[in-house]
């Protein structure tokens, strides 16, 4: 594989993106709402419900895990455009055209979606625990993080969800025809990351859990893998070229 050629693309990618409007507003917004918003809604139940340490702690036990959820949400969202949306734009069919492998194709996009997904996502998640240490240090007289939990999600979790993302998203949004139902459909490889959250909301699974943390990212480590050769073994540019409207 040259990845060179994959690069090229995904700079086209990340070209269209900051082109995008709404797309490229809604990434930055998404994750700096959630690291804005949590916290506060921490410094509502210290100030107003005189919360426990002990409640606090499994709250922030398990707030991370809406940034690994973020970030398989992003990059779908973004990725979902990229076969079928050039297709729609008549741009597809010179990349097609060209002596690129579909290996490259694809790792390409993934490339263009993850790289700027990723960003922002650290980018919410490191607000978030900044102001978390702002609120526990002046509450409580300690920093509560950096801890190994957040380091899970930071080094395995949220890179992993994004490529997760990313690799579900081109996948199908090359079998699709329109960009809408490519994200719509894509929005149910999520029902997976949703389900957990539940599941730790009920008290089944433990999301502040650093062996379940661990466990979820090998999970999404194997998903991207099977995506990736799903992908290739699907990916059918001659269909896409003379069989999409």
């Amino acid at each position: 594989m040259r990845l060179w050629k994959s690069w090229i693309l995904a700079r086209k990618e990340l070209a269209i993106l900051r082109n995008g409007g709404a797309r490229g507003i809604a990434m930055i917004v998404l994750p700096l709402a959630l690291g804005v918003g949590l916290p506060l809604l921490i410094e509502y139940l210290i100030i107003k419900k005189s919360a426990t340490e002990e409640l606090l702690s499994s709250l922030l036990g398990a707030f991370p895990f809406f940034f690994i959820i973020l970030s398989a949400l992003i990059p779908l969202y973004i990725s979902s455009y990229s076969i079928v949306g050039e297709k729609t734009e008549k741009s597809l069919e010179p990349l097609l055209a060209t002596p690129t492998s579909d290996g490259e194709i694809l790792v390409g996009k993934y490339i263009g979606a993850f790289l700027p997904a990723i960003a922002s996502v650290y980018l919410g998640l490191t607000v978030y625990m900044l102001l978390i240490d702002l609120l526990t240090d002046s509450s409580f007289g300690y920093l509560y993080y950096p801890n190994w939990t957040i380091a899970i999600v930071y080094l395995l979790g949220t890179p992993l969800a994004s490529i997760y993302g990313a690799s579900t998203g081109v996948f199908v949004s090359s079998k699709v025809n329109s960009v809408q139902g490519a994200y719509q459909i894509g929005v149910f490889s999520l029902l997976p990351l949703i389900v957990i959250y539940v599941l730790g909301e009920i008290g089944i699974v433990s999301l502040g859990s650093d062996t379940n943390l661990l466990i979820i990212s090998g999970a999404l480590l194997v998903a991207v893998v099977l995506m990736y050769f799903l992908s290739r073994v699907t990916f059918s540019r001659e269909r896409i070229l003379t069989q999409w409207k």
